[in-house]
């Protein structure tokens, strides 16, 4: 086994062991320090705000700073109890279910279901319980650490979700599982390839936006349902909400208009959860902000 693997196993292992009201406090603390010093997910996360919220006031952002950082680090820190061995996010006292009634009559239909979320919370959260209740498929980009990706790998597989690459037989594949009566889940808020979107809005200000949802549903008429994770106060687990069956619009424009639409009604709820280190303007005239 290689020295790298063999670090991540154990560094998973040890997150896995310390209980997760420790792991809240240790990310309060790691939230001060990120928030003190310069490093790139503080720079990225405050343009973004920035320029989403362009109308709130500077102690307004930096709340809203440092709340994202804090949920941001929870997320690496949970690695151990979502890729773990002993999963302790499915335990009814620790996730709380809102709404799944919907998504398992949308299923009894038999024409598919199509699941997505923004980053919002532990997305890992909501894949292992699909796993778990689905025939789930969901399309995944590889990391470029190879043995990250062996984890991450490894633990979906075990939690019995099915990944495909994000190409043509990727897509492809998911659907054949549409068209089966599956679920495919997808977090469909990161920016894609260059010709694989098209411009939108997200908070009013221009994003380019992936167009797979609409048009998945429109070649399949399956059921779409936002969904996203919300970590509770204090250390005290999940909720995982299920919206009820929305219509994308058979116009490609209009149904990517509402899909981001959706997202920031969910994050508006918990703006402080949404992972706001990725580059969500870039390919857009605002690129600049970073």
């Amino acid at each position: 086994m290689s020295l790298y693997l063999l670090f991540y196993r154990l560094l998973l292992k040890t997150l896995e062991i310390i209980p997760y009201k420790a792991l809240f406090i240790g990310g309060k603390f790691l939230a001060f320090i990120f928030c003190l010093l310069p490093n790139n997910q503080r720079k990225i996360s405050l343009a973004n705000l920035k320029h989403a919220f362009p109308y709130k006031t500077k102690e307004d952002i930096d709340i809203l700073l440092r709340d994202s950082l804090f949920h941001s680090i929870m997320t690496f820190l949970e690695s151990g109890l979502v890729w773990g061995g002993n999963d302790k996010s499915n335990k009814d006292s620790f996730l709380e279910l809102r709404n799944f009634e919907s998504v398992e009559k949308s299923l009894k239909l038999g024409k598919g279901v199509l699941l997505f979320t923004p980053h919002l919370g532990n997305i890992e959260v909501l894949i292992n319980h699909l796993g778990e209740t689905t025939t789930c498929t969901i399309p995944y980009t590889k990391p470029k650490n190879k043995y990250l990706d062996q984890i991450i790998t490894e633990s979906r597989n075990s939690s019995g979700v099915s990944m495909v690459n994000t190409d043509t037989s990727g897509i492809k594949k998911i659907l054949l599982e549409l068209k089966a009566g599956n679920v495919v889940a997808i977090a469909s808020d990161q920016v894609p390839k260059k010709s694989s979107g098209i411009l939108s809005t997200f908070f009013e200000q221009e994003c380019y936006s992936m167009t797979l949802l609409p048009k998945l549903q429109n070649k399949t008429n399956c059921s779409a349902h936002l969904m996203y994770c919300e970590r509770k106060t204090n250390g005290r687990g999940f909720c995982l909400h299920f919206k009820d069956k929305i219509e994308l619009s058979a116009d490609v424009q209009s149904g990517v208009d509402k899909m981001n639409y959706e997202f920031e009604k969910c994050i508006m709820n918990i703006p402080g959860q949404y992972s706001w280190e990725y580059k969500k303007f870039k390919r857009t005239g605002s690129g600049h902000i970073y």
